[in-house]
């Protein structure tokens, strides 16, 4: 199915079967034999012997720094024929589409037209460029080409192939691939079943990336972090946790990627003991704590509540970002101590290492509304557009509306949102419509309910809120009504789970009433 669907892939013909068509395969139909002919001479020569990479001209693209000298390194082999040679005429390419970042596609369709005979190698590399680019499914009408000049592809080919449907989010065009890696006996294979478990992963389809991983033959570091990823990327954190807790059980060391990932599991399902035990395992591993890895732990540890932890290791990070500032920050805020998020802004400001942005604005916001700090994140809300130059977005102005409507100043609340400079969205419609409720304003309370109700007609939230607040007031008809009217509209509220933690450090997911 998918060389029919991916049309005509010789050189003459390929652009014209693409919706969207590139530069580089526009010009790739331009007739090989008519760029940089031979001289006389030089065809007419007996073939040269093999290549290697010690060969004068190859061996210098090691060192070559820049573009300038690539291209009389170019013009060299074009001249003396050593272009005529496949492999020589790979390697040039291999330098433009692996050696530059990002690849040049313009030099890359240069050189790739030149080649009279391309072999897998040539068009694993284009490929693997064109997987990167705005459009990647580009790559599977080279694909085609290949397979039409005769080629076999290889593990690889596919490896690159299903990283532009990872890109391009293509499941279906994934799932044709799967076929043929099938056909060629290379679905089980380590490099590229990995590769159909990111496929899968990245579009969303678990179960089809849970059997392509059940059914590997050898699973490396990277098939678990693939699989762990996907699943804690999704939502299925339990599912994630299991996973890396039977990796452990098996000997297998997590790469920096998936311990990442894992934390990010850990403080999202609010696994205080698994992180730990991440912790513990990177501890007796010798890992840096580098950025990455010592940001993550903060984050779980501050998210968990563990506050005291989460400042001992921002304190042991031999280099922070603003990410890292971020994430204590915003850790002390959802945790109660304002004071404390306001005392490591100032930190933050003092050290001059890093300067704050839209998210450090964010957290310190938060921190001020759960106190109740108004003119502290008044100020602070003025000093992102007038010292720094930011425009508050959205959810800075949500933050405002959630700080006076806590405070039950609710009127300065409705002004602040009268001379907001975009639409507010349902979280800002929904934090005053709690703030009435708290604070006893029934009639904007109704209004607020019914423009939520219009703006999402199918989330529960405005009619839950709408229904309590009838609830609190005794109004047991309108209770009924608002029920009725979710129940024919089909709207559910989603059940609420928590986790439980047991002394065997197993996790489990009461949901609902259990």
């Amino acid at each position: 199915m998918i060389v029919k669907r991916y049309k005509p892939l010789s050189q003459a013909s390929i652009y014209h079967s693409l919706i969207h068509t590139t530069p580089l395969l526009q010009n790739l139909s331009i007739p090989t034999e008519d760029h940089f002919p031979a001289p006389p001479e030089v065809a007419a020569a007996p073939p040269p012997p093999p290549l290697t990479l010690s060969h004068p001209v190859l061996s210098k693209l090691e060192a070559c720094p820049n573009l300038h000298q690539f291209s009389q390194i170019h013009a060299h082999a074009i001249t003396s024929g050593l272009f005529h040679n496949v492999f020589a005429a790979s390697r040039l390419l291999r330098f433009c589409t692996a050696s530059l970042s990002p690849p040049d596609l313009h030099l890359t369709n240069l050189l790739f037209s030149q080649i009279q005979h391309p072999d897998v190698f040539c068009y694993n590399l284009v490929i693997k460029a064109l997987s990167f680019t705005s459009y990647p499914l580009n790559s599977l009408s080279l694909y085609r080409q290949l397979l039409l000049q005769g080629l076999c592809p290889n593990e690889y080919t596919f490896c690159f192939l299903l990283d532009s449907c990872s890109h391009g989010m293509a499941l279906w065009e994934g799932r044709q691939l799967h076929v043929h890696l099938n056909k060629h006996g290379l679905a089980a294979a380590t490099f590229s079943a990995t590769s159909l478990v990111h496929m899968y992963g990245d579009c969303g389809a678990l179960p089809d990336a849970l059997r392509a991983f059940e059914q590997m033959q050898l699973r490396s570091n990277a098939s678990w972090g693939a699989m762990v990823d996907a699943c804690i990327e999704h939502g299925k954190v339990f599912d994630g946790l299991k996973l890396f807790r039977e990796m452990r059980s098996l000997g297998v060391d997590p790469s920096n990627a998936t311990l990442v990932s894992i934390l990010s599991g850990c403080a999202e399902q609010g696994d205080l003991v698994s992180g730990r035990a991440v912790h513990g395992h990177i501890a007796a591993s010798g890992l840096e704590l580098n950025v990455t890895l010592g940001t993550s732990l903060a984050d779980m540890y501050s998210k968990n509540g563990a506050i005291e932890t989460a400042m001992e290791v921002f304190s042991a990070m031999p280099v922070r970002t603003v990410a890292s500032w971020n994430c204590l920050i915003h850790g002390m805020a959802i945790n109660g101590h304002a004071a404390g998020a306001k005392c490591l802004f100032e930190e933050m400001l003092l050290e001059g290492d890093v300067c704050p942005n839209e998210v450090t604005f964010l957290a310190i916001l938060i921190a001020c509304s759960h106190a109740g700090l108004i003119e502290d994140g008044v100020e602070y809300f003025s000093l992102m557009s007038k010292a720094y130059g930011m425009v508050p977005n959205i959810k800075h102005y949500g933050c405002m509306v959630d700080l006076y409507g806590r405070a039950g100043r609710v009127e300065d609340a409705v002004e602040f949102i009268r001379i907001m400079p975009m639409k507010p969205d349902i979280g800002i419609w929904g934090a005053l419509l709690g703030a009435c409720r708290t604070h006893g304003h029934k009639e904007l309370g109704e209004l607020l309910a019914a423009q939520i109700m219009k703006i999402a007609p199918h989330d529960s939230c405005g009619y839950l809120l709408l229904s309590d607040a009838y609830a609190s007031d005794r109004r047991w008809d309108d209770v009924v009504g608002v029920r009725k009217v979710m129940r024919e509209m089909v709207i559910r509220k989603m059940p609420g789970f928590s986790s439980i933690c047991s002394s065997q450090s197993r996790l489990y997911e009461p949901v609902g009433s259990q």
